[in-house]
């Protein structure tokens, strides 16, 4: 019980001694007392910065604050400090770059009247700054790659980087940014064998390659997502594939080449793509189109996910042809038109062709004129009266297969006269 009634006591007192100060505190802001107080470190606002921008103008320096000395009732001072008050400078005339000087005017939060309080000193006064010229472009980003890959893995090359964003916006005084040349980003690793991805930042490089350190500028994104690859490589075999043709067979025919493998580069799976299929095959060749000790120039043919590094993009393939093979020329007028479009007839003005066959002397020496038949397919010539040169199919009827003896592919061609029926 007693201690309850010692509690009740303390309590009493608390409150008594917090309605005493808020009584004080009332009954001296009505008999007008005042005290006199000093508030220092208000920020000073710009106003006008608008039409600073539109003329390619900012303020580059950090804002001013000031002071000033007022004398209130205590209520009223305790609703004073240097968050409330506000400093302003009007800077919509400036209109060029330079240090200036201009006035400020203090003025007071809202629900505090200027009858309520005397400004003793500070109201007003002079502030210094500086306005320089406003710049924004954008900035290309480069990126290097300072890692390794491991064995079997080739890193990209420069060119190789996807950047998102493609470019930075700065913003800034206009000294300060035009001193970037680009944005460089340095991604690293070791003994990479995936592609990178992910954000990464960047810094500000100079005309001369040296970095500019930490700019006091503005830019539209802190960090920039980098894509760059670590590709797989694989040594790829080359071949060709051999067609029998011209009497010449392909048990009887092979080739060389100037070289023999290439090396590819490309993602993990298109690389093993190609590892699985053995070699890398560079071209069909119809043996009815060369001779013994022929040389062809051939492109290396690779798909658009792999990527040629071995430096070379031609193959040299010799064709060599064994066993003895007799070649024959042959004159044939036994030419024939087929496929004549409805409406119109043709007329053959190639007399005689000229047609070569190759293969076994004894067999070739048999072959008479009757065996060669020309043959002219006219089903895609153009229906309109005219002379034509068509492609002509050359077949020979002869004792032996296409192993043994055959025509020679020579491109051949006969000129047709197309007319109304």
């Amino acid at each position: 019980m007693g201690k309850k009634i010692r509690e009740s006591k303390i309590l009493y007192i608390f409150l008594s001694v917090l309605i005493s100060i808020a009584l004080w505190f009332y009954v001296t802001s009505l008999d007008g007392n005042e005290d006199t107080i000093t508030i220092g470190n208000i920020p000073v606002t710009f106003s006008g910065v608008e039409a600073l921008e539109q003329r390619g103008l900012m303020i580059v320096d950090d804002a001013p604050r000031v002071s000033v000395r007022i004398s209130a009732s205590p209520m009223v001072l305790a609703r004073l400090d240097n968050q409330s008050l506000q400093a302003t400078v009007d800077v919509s005339q400036i209109s060029e770059a330079a240090q200036y000087t201009l006035a400020y005017t203090v003025s007071l939060p809202a629900g505090v009247s200027a009858n309520q309080v005397q400004f003793v000193s500070g109201q007003v006064g002079n502030v210094s700054f500086t306005v320089a010229r406003y710049a924004s472009r954008p900035i290309e980003i480069q990126g290097q790659f300072t890692g390794t890959a491991a064995e079997g893995y080739l890193p990209g090359s420069a060119d190789d980087f996807v950047f998102s964003p493609t470019t930075l916006t700065v913003s800034g005084q206009a000294e300060l940014v035009e001193q970037i040349s680009h944005a460089l980003v340095t991604v690293d690793g070791e003994e990479l064998t995936q592609s990178i991805n992910g954000d990464f930042p960047y810094e500000f490089i100079d005309a001369n390659g040296e970095p500019l350190g930490e700019l006091d500028v503005e830019v539209d994104s802190q960090t920039v997502h980098v894509s760059f690859p670590i590709y797989a490589t694989a040594e790829i075999p080359l071949e060709v594939t051999l067609v029998a043709g011209g009497g010449a067979s392909t048990a009887n025919a092979s080739y060389t080449l100037s070289e023999d493998t290439i090396l590819v580069a490309g993602s993990s799976q298109a690389v093993a793509a190609i590892q699985e299929e053995g070699a890398l095959t560079i071209a069909a060749i119809d043996l009815a189109t060369v001779q013994d000790g022929d040389e062809l120039q051939l492109n290396i043919p690779l798909a658009d996910e792999l990527t040629n590094i071995s430096g070379f993009t031609e193959v040299t393939v010799t064709i060599h042809l064994e066993g003895e093979l007799a070649t024959r020329t042959i004159e044939t007028d036994n030419i024939e038109v087929i496929n004549c479009p409805q409406g119109w007839s043709a007329r053959v003005l190639t007399r005689v062709l000229s047609v070569e066959i190759r293969g076994d002397p004894e067999l070739v020496d048999a072959v008479i004129e009757e065996n060669v038949l020309v043959s002219v397919d006219l089903s895609q010539v153009h229906e309109a009266a005219g002379q034509y040169s068509m492609a002509a199919t050359v077949y020979l009827n002869s004792v032996g297969t296409v192993d043994q003896i055959g025509v020679m592919n020579r491109g051949y061609e006969v000129v047709v006269e197309l007319s109304r029926a």
